[in-house]
């Protein structure tokens, strides 16, 4: 049997689901990610330069965010079905069509920063439904992610992988350039349970709230601490990169709100909603701390969580350490940070 494509998946979508609107927008979002694939991939190249003067690093990022943009602009502009557009970063909306019944929201280009040592980028869109009419407006956005229709993370590495929910699971596609579509690879993903692995930002250790600190102190103490057994530590500045490896490979994402100044957070429409819902529909959970993610209501196009993504057990275990670090008459002594570092003399 030939494999699968995303075009085939797609027209499913339309007939089975009587949804061809959603279909097509999720159609139209896919192209554009093949065609920023191409561009992440010549890098530098797409930049006119000469002897005396080379783009920064920071030239080809805005220019990479610009081009991958307008790429996703021009593929929906005329989608009768959707209203508009909502851009990472961005509080203006991008009118479409003001009988669409459809929003999207789009994350272009998701840790750029890994473009500088040739590391994994990515973006991530997800789908709404509005029960009004005529220009659509911030309001329409602010919904839980809850309503969502569609969720998707698209990765641009050694290959370019595009993770989609329908809320019918989470299937996983491969960019297969030679015949210029994406080919089903992963069929129905769930995250494996039970995997020592643990993802976090160590540079932030002393800014951790004790929950946080808790949990990796008994992930780091390994099998002589009360885990009984050895974790792996992993970090790549990347939520969706950090997402993507749960869902392949399980264990648990945490990007803590912390009293550093300037602390990342995860946006909530355009970040950690769409995530939550690919783990959810792969067997996870997603909470901020002490919230379900797609529970929460966002303020402003801008609103940003904390976010902890994984498998339900490990997701359970910080959701707990949450809740007795608040009911707890002391804060909880964590021995690996009382010289502020993850490691004791």
């Amino acid at each position: 049997m030939a494999p699968r494509t995303l075009t085939q998946f797609m027209l499913d979508i339309g007939v089975r689901d009587g949804k061809s609107g959603l279909a097509r927008i999720l159609a139209a979002t896919s192209v554009a990610i093949k065609l920023t694939a191409s561009m992440v991939a010549r890098g530098p190249l797409i930049m006119e330069s000469t002897d005396d003067q080379i783009p920064s690093d920071e030239q080809l990022r805005r220019t990479l965010r610009r081009l991958a943009t307008n790429a996703l602009l021009k593929q929906t502009d005329s989608i009768e079905q959707l209203a508009g557009v909502s851009l990472a970063g961005s509080s203006k909306i991008q009118q479409v069509s003001a009988s669409g019944r459809y929003l999207l929201v789009f994350e272009a280009m998701h840790g750029m920063t890994n473009l500088s040592d040739n590391l994994p980028v990515g973006a991530a869109f997800a789908v709404l439904e509005r029960e009004t009419s005529g220009p659509c407006t911030e309001e329409d956005f602010l919904q839980p992610g809850t309503n969502l229709c569609a969720a998707g993370v698209a990765l641009y590495g050694p290959r370019t992988v595009l993770t989609l929910t329908t809320g019918n699971g989470v299937d996983c596609f491969t960019f297969d350039r030679e015949v210029g579509n994406f080919v089903l690879t992963r069929p129905q993903v769930k995250i494996p349970l039970d995997r020592p692995i643990f993802a976090i930002n160590p540079a932030d250790a002393p800014h951790w709230p004790g929950a946080v600190k808790r949990y990796v102190e008994e992930c780091v103490l390994g099998a002589e601490g009360p885990r009984g057994r050895d974790f792996v530590m992993r970090w790549n500045a990347s939520a969706l990169v950090g997402a993507y490896r749960v869902l392949t490979s399980g264990g648990l994402f945490l990007v803590p709100e912390t009293d550093k100044p300037g602390t990342w957070l995860a946006p909530l429409l355009h970040t950690a909603a769409p995530l939550a819902f690919l783990a959810e529909q792969a067997g996870g959970a997603a909470v901020t701390g002490t919230q379900r993610v797609l529970e929460v209501v966002p303020e402003s196009l801008n609103t940003r969580v904390p976010l902890f993504l994984g498998c339900v057990g490990e997701v359970d275990r910080i959701s707990r350490y949450f809740e007795e670090e608040q009911d707890a008459d002391r804060e909880y002594a964590h021995p690996l940070f009382h010289n502020r570092t993850l490691f004791v003399d």
